[in-house]
């Protein structure tokens, strides 16, 4: 988010009951956040489930992870189905879309936001933030494509890396887990931070 945009919202919010958010995070714990929709254009996509994972200490508390199922969108159909194979009848119980902000935004605080391609992820969430609350996710975020491409770079200045998520993975030593699961996604992009970033590897400092 642009700095004046976060400066906007936070003397619109900074008082209210969202205030904390627009706190400086403490560096100590960051949160990997991954969302499955029901399209790839994040001006239409709908949310079908959401998850954050904390990276806590140089680990990934997978344990402690957050996942929510939404009720079931209306443009719910086979072609994303086939994809993160929820359907309709699985998300039978999932929640309303404003409850699961209220418990996205209690989970992850202010935290920094962990993710692969998480521009996308965010984009769709602001749409519904927007009207639901006010204000966008003033989190600091890691894109970690951008982490992997700085890493190739300084080994290979010349070279094209692949940046295929499952190809990204192996090249790290990385599980991939439950892809194209929102929690399963999330906690493999916890893992390749930890290798992107050696620092946070070891507890010293997650930023």
């Amino acid at each position: 988010m642009a700095v004046l945009k976060r400066l906007v919202q936070k003397r619109r919010h900074g008082n209210g009951p969202y205030g904390h958010l627009f706190q400086a995070p403490d560096g100590h714990e960051l949160m990997a956040l991954d969302c499955e929709t029901t399209g790839l254009d994040p001006r239409r996509a709908e949310l079908v489930s959401v998850a954050a994972v904390p990276i806590r200490g140089g680990r990934v508390c997978a344990g402690a992870a957050l996942e929510l199922h939404l009720a079931a969108p209306a443009s719910l159909d086979g072609e994303s189905i086939c994809i993160h194979r929820l359907r309709g009848v699985d998300l039978a119980q999932g929640i309303q879309v404003r409850e699961a902000l209220e418990k996205l935004l209690a989970f992850i605080g202010n935290r920094p936001l962990v993710g692969w391609c998480v521009d996308f992820d965010l984009a769709v969430i602001n749409r519904y933030l927007r009207p639901a609350l006010g204000f966008e996710l003033p989190n600091p975020v890691v894109e970690l494509s951008a982490l992997f491409r700085k890493r190739e770079h300084y080994r290979s200045p010349n070279g094209l890396p692949d940046l295929r998520f499952e190809q990204v993975a192996g090249k790290l030593g990385v599980p991939v887990i439950g892809r194209h699961t929102a929690r399963g996604d999330a906690t493999t992009a916890a893992l390749m931070y930890l290798k992107l970033n050696p620092m946070a590897a070891t507890g010293q400092g997650d930023l």
